[in-house]
């Protein structure tokens, strides 16, 4: 407490006898405190009066902030990140309090503020409704996401009017009870036009206190290509380009007209994202009650020209629409330290120079490595004239005390090395362990942790060296999946042509064996960590949004480097490949060790392949029914497909298997698709699972991997999607590649989806898949 006095709380509303700090409707309160009625719904005041101070919104959540605001800007109470730990309250003389308190109204300059993704715990529920972080019972203009399928739902139109879903493939699409929400009706339709609108105006008179419907798209799979919403496109191709601005905007104009008539005082809201991002050519502006979302990854301005091209592209869309708000994606659930302070707050001051209104952050953030700037977005969202460095300089002056300078050059060091470009690094961070291995150099990692462990020398009490322990177990934490990718990219790269780097690739696999068996001991520990950093895995894991099952992906280089390490000895020195293959097998646990064993064991045992026409020989038409929104039309016996977008081309092609024997081929996957077969398994059970992989072109764009998803006991998706493994193949290895990992079924575990696939390839890029195997494993091998 500032001066070691706990005040009484009375709640019976009644005016108490001296001075009293009143919250909301009661005691003298009168109906003139209130903020005007024209004023922002979260807009807050404070009232001084006969010696009282009154705290006034017109909604509960107003008035907290009120409250809020007086403790930090009066008192100079701060929040810092959630839990008694990083809470900062200045110390002032025992038994006296002195404040001089002035009316004022605090209206947000950010309005509304949708924080995803930040409320895990109720310390992380109360950290955001204390920085004001949190939605008022009302705001303006906040309905703005995929919301169309509700309008039109299977089970009231699916027989009677098929005619109102899109056409695909020549057939209305009628979506079934697992389609999802990923498609858009068919918008050309005036029936479709007009049961929009008469939802809409139901929508507005049953909440008077919302002021907005949605007709926004967000990763939309399947539109309309009938003739009528072709007419919308600009261009003949723009269908199977997936260029789709100009009949969404066409579209959204047309129901804000209608709504105008009705509603003059309610809008319609948009994202402006995907394939609805770019400037619609015959559109020239947005009608005036319409708002919109427009994306952009700030993050991701480490690339060249990309904070230019994100820049003008706001601008015009400043021009075309009167109300724009802004949708950004500050984590990623990166464990990686996706630190951009200054990118933040240039974004956010830029945006309000175009008067731009709300902003909605999908936070997700791994918050040991972000709490500084995650802070600072809070309280620029209500003031963004503040300077960025004197916030930053506030939380580490506020946390760290005498070691604020040290930890002030660690944030820098982090923010530093997140902007650099690296070969092979992606912007797209999001279930991504590779780009999120990128976010720092082995380098700067290694400078961290040095600075880290110089603070804590300097730190003054034990509640700051618990801070910087946070930090330092989150930058750990990451160092795993960092060093791991530098490690396994060299053994890749690694050249087996004699006996003397036969034995490095072997030395160079137990190096990343030791690193890898250190990290499953470390990561299993810090989940259960009952701190910020086990907050935040627990969190973002509840979410399935930890990408940490892909480590795999960035260990395969000891198995890799292994598997060409024994290839030299059989052809070259076959008299020492038994011993060489026994120290191999008496190796300790862990996963790349146990991904060697098994493999080993799995060329020696020859056991069942779980798989079912693993080599794709089999080419009989495939009868199947398909299940959710997969498809088994064409598609190889035993297997089922699935992609995201049209246009994807799926094959068995007869002389481009390994041995020149058939081999599944996927072109064209624009966006995402894969081959899938499901696997029955137990929980508990161990697998080795093996694909064979090459690209053609070797260079092509996008990704080719093999994913495994796991189902539990009921046939639904599991949620522990951060035990799912994604390995990626090199780009520009124009050979087959292995793909190789060991896993375990999660608790309740039912089956598992084996899914060869891949994304963002070019119209021509093309991926041939070959020789899957799932072998279950004996206890030991």
């Amino acid at each position: 407490m500032i001066c070691e006095v706990e005040l009484p709380i009375v709640t019976d509303g009644r005016t108490v006898e001296g001075c009293g700090l009143y919250i909301g409707a009661c005691g003298p309160a009168q109906p003139a405190d209130l903020p005007d009625a024209a004023a922002n719904p979260e807009t807050a005041a404070l009232r001084v009066r006969d010696g009282n101070v009154l705290f006034a919104g017109r909604w509960p959540t107003p008035t907290a902030f009120a409250v809020y605001s007086f403790l930090e800007d009066t008192l100079g109470v701060r929040w810092f990140a959630p839990g008694t730990l990083w809470e900062y309250v200045p110390k002032g003389t025992p038994g006296e309090l002195a404040v001089e308190v002035a009316e004022r109204v605090m209206v947000p300059g950010t309005s509304p503020r949708v924080w995803s993704g930040h409320a895990w715990t109720p310390d992380w529920k109360a950290w955001s409704l204390r920085n004001k972080a949190v939605l008022s019972e009302v705001v303006p203009r906040r309905q703005f996401q995929n919301n169309l399928h509700r309008v039109f739902p299977a089970a009231t139109y699916g027989k009677t009017h098929p005619e109102y879903y899109p056409l695909i493939n020549g057939e209305r699409w009628i979506p079934g009870k697992d389609a999802g929400t990923h498609w858009r009706p068919c918008e050309s339709n005036p029936d479709v036009q007009r049961l929009t609108v008469e939802f809409a105006r139901r929508w507005f008179d049953q909440n008077p206190n919302i002021d907005s419907f949605s007709v926004g798209m967000d990763d939309i799979a399947r539109l309309c290509s009938c003739e009528q919403c072709r007419a919308w496109d600009p261009a003949p191709d723009s269908y199977e380009q997936r260029q789709f601005s100009n009949r969404h905007y066409t579209f959204v104009n047309a129901i804000a007209r209608e709504i105008a008539k009705t509603h003059p005082d309610r809008y319609v809201g948009t994202l402006i994202y995907n394939i609805a991002r770019q400037l619609p050519e015959k559109v020239d502006r947005l009608e005036p009650n319409v708002f919109g979302f427009i994306t952009e990854t700030s993050g991701a301005w480490w690339m060249p020209g990309r904070r230019e091209e994100d820049h003008e592209l706001t601008r015009e869309w400043a021009r075309r629409c009167q109300h724009l708000s802004r949708y950004d994606y500050y984590g990623f659930a990166s464990i990686g330290p996706r630190f951009v302070p200054h990118s933040m707050a240039e974004q956010i001051a830029f945006d309000k120079a175009l008067g731009m209104e709300g902003m909605y952050v999908e936070v997700y953030t791994f918050l040991p490595h972000t709490a500084p700037m995650i802070w600072a977005m809070a309280r620029l969202q209500w003031d963004h004239r503040q300077d960025i460095d004197a916030l930053l300089n506030e939380f580490y002056q506020g946390m760290y005390g005498p070691s604020a300078g040290l930890m002030k050059q660690y944030f820098d060091l982090l923010e530093r090395s997140y902007n650099v470009e690296r070969p092979g690094r992606g912007a797209w961070e999001h279930r991504n362990l590779r780009n999120q291995a990128l976010s720092i150099s082995p380098e700067d990692l290694d400078a961290g942790l040095a600075l880290l462990d110089r603070a804590t020398a300097a730190a003054a009490d034990d509640d700051t060296r618990r801070r910087i322990d946070v930090h330092r177990g989150a930058l750990q934490y990451a160092s795993y999946a960092v060093k791991a990718h530098a490690l396994s990219s060299n053994l890749i790269a690694l050249a087996v042509t004699d006996e003397a780097s036969a034995v490095a690739a072997l030395e160079q696999a137990e190096k990343l064996a030791a690193l890898a068996a250190e990290r499953e001991v470390f990561w299993a520990d810090a989940m259960e960590r009952q701190d910020l950093l086990g907050e935040t895995l627990r969190g973002l894991g509840g979410m399935g949004y930890l990408a940490t099952g892909q480590i795999a992906s960035l260990e395969r280089g000891g198995p890799i480097g292994v598997m060409k390490a024994l290839g030299w000895y059989t052809r070259m020195a076959p008299d020492q490949l038994q011993a060489v293959a026994r120290r191999l097998a008496e190796r300790p646990g862990g996963s790349v060790n146990d991904t060697v064993r098994a493999w080993l064991w799995a060329q020696d045992a020859k056991p069942e392949n779980l798989v079912a026409n693993a080599g794709f020989e089999d080419r009989a038409a495939n009868q199947a029914e398909a299940e959710k929104d997969w498809s088994t039309a064409g598609a190889p016996a035993g297997w089922s497909t699935w992609s995201s977008t049209p246009g994807t081309r799926f094959e068995l092609v007869a002389g481009q298997g390994r041995e020149g024997s058939v081999a599944a081929a996927l072109t064209g996957a624009a966006s995402s698709a894969c081959f899938l077969q499901t696997v029955p398994a137990k929980a508990g059970e161990r697998f080795l699972v093996m694909c064979w992989v090459r690209l053609d072109p070797a260079n092509q764009p996008g990704a080719s991997h093999l994913t495994v998803r796991f189902r539990d006991s009921k046939g639904a998706w599991h949620k522990r999607r951060d035990l799912e493994p994604t390995l990626e193949v090199l780009q520009d290895v124009a050979d087959w590649q292995p793909v190789v990992v060991v896993l375990t079924m999660p608790e309740d575990g039912g089956s598992m989806v084996i899914m060869p696939g891949a994304r963002g390839m070019a119209e021509t890029g093309r991926v041939f898949f070959d020789d899957l195997a799932v072998y279950r494993l004996p206890e030991t091998f």
